[in-house]
């Protein structure tokens, strides 16, 4: 093609038709410029389909994380709501407000705290903000998915500094009272690998001693603390992570149907 124009030009030189050749100079420099722009579009729209793809397998992905983020968030919820119900009784019990039978009573103390440990899933965001593929997504998305982000990192502070605050991990009488209480942390029967190792002895209370030590006014205190930092929890994974990932992902499906 190249040396067809090339030699038209040759011709019109030779016929000494100056004009003419400028003319068609002209033209042909605008034909290249004609074909460089296209060339340059066909390139863009390669491109932007290109981030389009990548920008809907980021929010899929994201989508896909937060759903097993709000069937474990669920889980957690139903199972703190069922746990701290138990946690409400005890203490009603131990102010005098509420009677409850000695079996039932020991049942409540053995589950009413959920030893789970609430674990969610980010490595796909986290991947995304390292890479520089967080700034695809839309400024409604990026502030939601930041919110929750924060949310998150909140919530596991405030866990931690209630640990802190309490010790109760960290204090031997502390662990004497939940061991009396038949409070301490029981392996899942599903994760038991060893025997069970019972409770020692001098750990064992009649029933009138039970119901004593859970009346008693410092035993109160330590349960409400343990029960506050609970009841809180409940709160938080309800009504702020579980609610900010259905609305972040109520806000992926619209985006991801628009696109």
């Amino acid at each position: 093609m190249i040396k067809f124009f090339r030699k038209i030009r040759y011709n019109l030189m030779e016929q000494n038709k100056t004009g003419r050749y400028f003319k068609y100079a002209i033209g042909e420099i605008i034909l290249v410029v004609i074909g460089i722009l296209i060339a340059l579009q066909i390139n863009n729209w390669n491109e932007n389909r290109k981030l389009e793809s990548s920008k809907q397998q980021l929010m899929l992905g994201l989508k896909n994380e937060l759903l097993k983020n709000k069937n474990e968030l669920e889980d957690y919820s139903l199972e703190m709501q069922k746990s701290n119900s138990k946690f409400n009784k005890v203490l009603l019990y131990s102010v005098g407000e509420y009677a409850i039978p000695n079996d039932s009573l020991k049942h409540y103390l053995t589950t009413m705290v959920y030893g789970r440990i609430l674990s969610l899933l980010n490595p796909v965001q986290e991947e995304a903000i390292s890479s520089g593929k967080f700034e695809m997504l839309s400024d409604s998305l990026k502030q939601s998915l930041s919110v929750l982000k924060d949310y998150t990192n909140s919530r596991n502070n405030v866990q931690e500094r209630s640990t802190d605050i309490f010790n109760f991990h960290n204090n031997n009488e502390a662990d004497k009272l939940l061991a009396k209480l038949y409070m301490l942390p029981v392996v899942p029967d599903e994760f038991l690998i060893h025997t069970l190792v019972p409770t020692h002895p001098d750990f064992l209370l009649s029933d009138t001693d039970l119901s004593i030590l859970l009346k008693d006014s410092e035993t109160y205190l330590t349960l409400n603390k343990i029960y506050l930092i609970n009841a809180t929890d409940e709160v938080w994974v309800k009504y702020g992570l579980l609610r900010l990932t259905n609305e972040t992902i109520d806000l992926l499906d619209r985006e991801l149907k628009n696109d």
